[in-house]
């Protein structure tokens, strides 16, 4: 797993004068082994608390929550998108809960916040009147809008809903509250420093009211893991040990109530771990890998010394004590001292208590005052016993041998009477028994093969006609976003029929609601081939294609070189004599970052032009040697080049470290360049691509934004910029804004034919996003058949409308509609 930090939680809540250590609105879970792309490093933690006159029951609590997780690692596609999936479906499902409860005048609104974890980043989901504070040994930053939060789920079909991401370090602390006390705010929430999670607790209890319930969640470096920190229901039974640890009672009674962690599951565990699930065993019943502490080790260094204790006698309870340990602690506990017995004063009237039966501690015999062998009573009834059972045990053996003598002349009798041949048969006992053995044996075998088969092939067809059914309900709605969401449950059962078996029927179903999610979601799907005939050899990765209507230009990132193949009746074949890559001449050129495709028929007979980091361009030619030459600095000078595109002849350099896009006018590299901005320059700090038209320049963002510029040569008139420039996004439940929520783009090309169109990678679903030049998305091209394993690297279009994909070091390529 990629991540970087350990999550711990901890449920606070009081309600009137009670205060719950469990609650079913808490749920944390990592990873199951089978999650959809996307979602295999991504931890999730669902808090929901309802609010209003219709609660859920504990179990329905429950049970909602796990669907709702096996929902979201069924998502595929970027963390924003699962979360909107999960807060699409339990909206709906409050929604249809009030509409049933209306006459009855019964309503529960959902108060929930939705966090994925992946690396160090935090991605949220608000709804309803939440909070959520960052506590940072710097600040405390508030985390919520109530305006744009909403009253909550399950009062509209629109999703009011507030998505943000955070950056979160080692140490740091989260507080998430769906039912907030009034006393917290900014300026009242503290870092406790050195002291831990309990001291944020005391702190959060002291300014709290008589109703409120918050999640403390703290930061450690670690793998991703979630655990849920538990505190003992009921302090008072631990204020003094019980009788059997009674070794530990000379370090004091108890001052706080001691914690208990537990982990959320990871892959072969069932999906999720509620507060309300998890149960620590007895002493007795401690798994093996507990050791019985009950406390993780970062909650170990934060609690009170005595809540360690109550923690460790737990873990110790079976260890052996020494008697006069034990006897000091008996004393103690039953006279209530805190000082050991003897000191305590003893009256003079009293007289000694001289016990009647064996004495305490009787003195012990010199071992040379013992007889050599000194007869022991009870060793007589060990010797009877011992010869009953062999007694016992020898008859069981005779007759066990007796019964598979008896089985196999059966089964020889059998076997002479089927065949004519008796002296066939003249087998030896041993033989007969082991006869007699294995033939039930394999019998027992076959028939349990038979029975998981045949118990499979049942639990198959109920997921299946269940998803038939779904899918039957789905057909008739009308709403495009219920109608989304039924089609994806649909999918849920489908996924869980071919966990058994994948029939023909089961794959038609898919195809049939692949196709509906498809027409909702603006989906074409390309069926992509391989491209290059003989592969690529694994440590290459394309990171650029330039694809003419014959050939194919692949810029391997890991050295820096460029690989020509060209077209044939078979797909496309590398050409070995191509040479385009780091060279040391009179003009050193290092690893290429960007290449781009020069037009035929050029003074220098090139096909493509590479650049390297420190604004040196490659001239490749086919069939021929490559040669170098310098990119002209301006007055400024070069930062460190990252890309550069070709328009009209003239050449455009992407220098972020600089804030600069610079333009050779005619390919005139030998001449300074000017700056394609006026006064106003966009910050670029953070573009990884450009794409020119005309006189429009398109700028991504690491964020997945554009910034759109228009130049302008005048000075009246100067060029112009748009930051960002907004996506239009009219497919059913998305808005309109600066980013597209389920994408994070990182590749950008703009093409003019047959008409103006601008496309994205979008690396995560290996897809290709189709825009118009005013960024309205139009289609977005994914994968009819799964391709290899992991993020696309980098795409193009050829001028014959034919789409090309890279994902590492496999290349694919498929005719556009």
């Amino acid at each position: 797993m990629n991540s970087s930090l350990d999550l711990n939680l901890l449920l606070i809540a009081r309600q009137g004068d009670d205060e719950p250590t469990e609650l079913p609105d808490l749920y944390a879970v990592t990873p199951p082994r089978r999650a959809a792309r996307g979602r295999e490093t991504d931890s999730l933690v669902i808090y929901l608390s309802m609010i209003g006159n219709s609660p859920l029951t504990p179990e329905a609590h429950k049970r909602l929550l796990e669907e709702m997780a096996q929902k979201f690692y069924k998502t595929t596609g970027s963390l924003t998108a699962a979360l909107r999936t999960v807060a699409e479906a339990l909206n709906l499902y409050l929604l249809d809960r009030n509409l049933r409860s209306t006459s009855a005048g019964r309503q529960g609104i959902g108060q929930v916040l939705l966090v994925a974890l992946r690396a160090d980043m935090l991605y949220i989901a608000e709804s309803g009147a939440v909070r959520a504070f960052l506590v940072t040994p710097q600040e405390t930053q508030p985390l919520y809008d109530l305006q744009t939060s909403g009253r909550g789920l399950g009062l509209s079909r629109s999703l009011p809903v507030r998505f943000l991401q955070i950056k979160m370090a080692a140490d740091d602390y989260l507080l998430l509250s769906t039912i907030a006390a009034p006393g917290w705010s900014e300026a009242s929430i503290r870092h406790p420093s050195q002291q831990g999670i309990e001291a944020l607790r005391r702190q959060l209890l002291g300014s709290a009211g008589q109703e409120f319930n918050a999640v403390i969640v703290q930061a450690q470096s670690g793998t991703g893991k979630l655990m849920l920190l538990r505190r003992k229901a009921d302090a008072a039974s631990t204020a003094y040990p019980p009788v059997e640890d009674q070794q530990m009672s000379s370090v004091g009674p108890m001052t706080a109530p001691a914690a208990e962690t537990v982990q959320a599951p990871q892959q072969d565990r069932p999906l999720g771990v509620s507060s309300t699930s998890i149960s620590t065993p007895a002493p007795s019943e401690q798994p093996a890998e507990d050791k019985g502490l009950g406390i993780s080790s970062s909650y170990v260094d934060n609690v009170p010394p005595a809540a360690i204790v109550s923690s460790i006698s737990r873990g110790e309870r079976n260890q052996p004590v020494p008697a006069s340990t034990q006897a000091a602690s008996q004393s103690s506990v039953a006279m209530g001292a805190t000082q050991p017995p003897a000191a305590t004063p003893r009256a003079e009237s009293t007289p000694p208590v001289v016990p009647t039966s064996k004495p305490a501690s009787p003195p012990a015999q010199p071992p040379e005052n013992k007889p050599a062998s000194q007869p022991r009573p009870w060793m007589k009834y060990v010797t009877a016993f011992r010869v009953t059972l062999g007694s016992i045990l020898a008859t069981i053996g005779r007759a066990t041998r007796s019964a598979l003598s008896t089985i196999g002349a059966a089964l020889l009798r059998l076997l002479k009477n089927l065949l004519p041949d008796a002296d066939v048969l003249r087998l030896p006992p041993s033989t007969m028994i082991f006869i007699a053995i294995a033939i039930p044996l394999v019998l027992a075998v076959i028939g349990g093969i038979v029975f998981l088969q045949r118990g499979q092939a049942q639990q198959q067809q109920i997921y299946y006609q269940l998803a038939v059914e779904k899918a039957a309900y789905a057909a008739t709605l009308t709403n495009t976003l219920e109608q989304r969401m039924a089609w994806q449950t649909t999918l849920g059962e489908l996924d869980k029929a071919e966990q058994y078996a994948v029939t023909s029927q089961s794959q038609e179903l898919r195809s049939q609601v692949t196709a509906s999610l498809d027409a909702i979601d603006s989906v074409k799907r390309l069926d992509y081939k391989q491209a290059i005939v003989s592969g690529l050899e694994s440590g290459i990765n394309v990171t650029r294609i330039v694809a003419s209507a014959a050939d194919l230009y692949l810029l391997n990132g890991t050295q820096g070189n460029v690989l020509h193949a060209i077209l044939t009746t078979h797909g496309y074949e590398l050409d070995p004599t191509f040479q385009c890559g780091p060279i040391n001449g009179p003009i050193n050129v290092g690893p290429l970052v960007d290449i781009v495709e020069l037009p035929p028929g050029g003074s220098v007979n090139a096909s493509v032009l590479g650049l390297d980091a420190n604004g040196n361009l490659l001239y490749c030619v086919v069939g021929s040697q490559p040669y170098s030459a310098s990119l002209a600095p301006p007055n400024t000078g070069l930062g460190e080049p990252i890309g550069l595109s070709l328009d009209r002849g003239d050449l455009f350099v992407l220098d972020p470290k600089v804030n600069a896009v610079w333009i050779y006018r005619n390919m005139e590299v030998s001449q300074p360049p000017r700056l394609y901005f006026g006064d106003a320059v966009p910050p670029m700090q953070d573009v990884i691509d450009l794409a020119v038209y005309n006189d429009d320049l398109f700028l991504l963002h690491a964020d997945g934004h554009t910034t759109k510029c228009v130049y302008s040569g005048m000075a009246q008139s100067p060029t112009r910029c748009d930051d960002p420039f907004p996506y239009s996004d009219n497919r059913p439940g998305r808005v309109h804004g600066p980013v597209v929520e389920d994408a994070i783009f990182t590749q950008i090309y703009y093409s003019s034919f047959p008409e103006r169109s601008i496309f994205y990678l979008e690396p995560k679903n290996q897809a290709i996003y189709y825009f118009s030049v005013l960024l309205t998305l139009q289609w977005q091209y994914q994968p009819k058949q799964p391709l290899a394993e992991g993020d696309a690297t980098a795409f193009a279009i050829s001028p014959n409308r034919i789409a090309f994909l890279a994902i590492a070091n496999n290349v694919y390529y498929a005719a556009m509609p």
